[in-house]
């Protein structure tokens, strides 16, 4: 698995809010392979292949269970500022947390919350694009769409590409160099429509881990279906944390020839 470079602005890391550190962590190994290194009291790091991809942190049981997004913030400082700017409100100021580099929590203009990252090395690495990563982003804008893809734009310096514009229907990207790093989808006629980033994780065969899902405790959300990311499903883990597994293959190492960090999504790379 290649160590990916990131730009100021995109998504680097992946963190699960649990309930239950031990349950969650049993659930991802039989379900995507992952293994474990316990980076500090009550926080584990998942890797797949000997490379991070995620992190589980422990919260009190009456908090819930949720998967979270951070961005690349190579000046975290600044970059918190400016979100407070923007319209952002702060709810975890910029901080030393170990081995883990510098992070904070903010909440968008549309009441999703998203983190930024500064990592502790001199390198922004990253896993994505393959199975037991991350293969996908998705913002559900519950209210003030136009403002979210601006404050996107302007915070995380992302290209935003309308996709649909419709009454019944709004979807965004956000591109950097023309290459797509996450979707946004105003959700606001629906009738249960909270802001929130959902995650898609890559899975080799998204039939097959969707019959293990109920088997380890958690709880198949929507059957496997197709669209137009590849085969999807949704799931809640054991803990209540909401997931999506989209169907990736493999890399083989023709699919890696043309890859130049940092163009992760560059012809020939492994994408949703």
């Amino acid at each position: 698995m290649p160590a990916l470079v990131a730009e100021p602005g995109m998504p680097i890391w992946i963190d699960l809010a649990t309930t239950d550190l031990e349950k969650a962590k049993t659930f991802y190994t039989e379900l995507l392979d992952w293994e474990f290194d316990t980076q500090c009291d009550g926080y584990l790091v998942a890797k797949k292949n000997g490379m991070p991809v995620a992190g589980l942190g422990e919260v009190p049981d009456d908090k819930s269970s949720l998967w979270g997004m951070l961005l690349y913030a190579p000046d975290i400082d600044h970059v918190h500022d400016e979100a407070v700017k923007a319209g952002a409100t702060s709810i975890l100021s910029p901080r030393d947390v170990g081995r883990r580099g510098r992070m904070a929590v903010i909440v968008d203009p549309s009441g999703a919350t998203v983190g930024l990252k500064q990592p502790s090395g001199d390198e922004p690495f990253f896993a994505a694009g393959e199975p037991g990563t991350p293969v996908w982003h998705e913002l559900l804008v519950g209210e003030e769409f136009d403002a979210t893809l601006k404050f996107y734009h302007d915070l995380a310096g992302w290209d935003i590409r309308q996709h649909s514009d419709t009454d019944k229907f709004r979807y965004a990207t956000g591109e950097y160099n023309g290459a797509p790093l996450c979707g946004m989808w105003d959700t606001s006629e629906l009738d249960e429509n909270p802001s929130m980033w959902t995650l898609y994780l890559g899975c080799a065969n998204v039939d097959a881990a969707a019959k293990k899902v109920k088997k380890l405790g958690g709880k198949l959300v929507r059957a496997p279906w197709n669209s137009e990311l590849g085969r999807l499903c949704t799931l809640v883990d054991p803990t209540g944390a909401l997931v999506n597994l989209c169907e990736i293959a493999e890399p083989t190492p023709e699919s890696l020839e043309d890859i130049h960090e940092p163009d992760i999504m560059a012809p020939g790379a492994p994408q949703p």
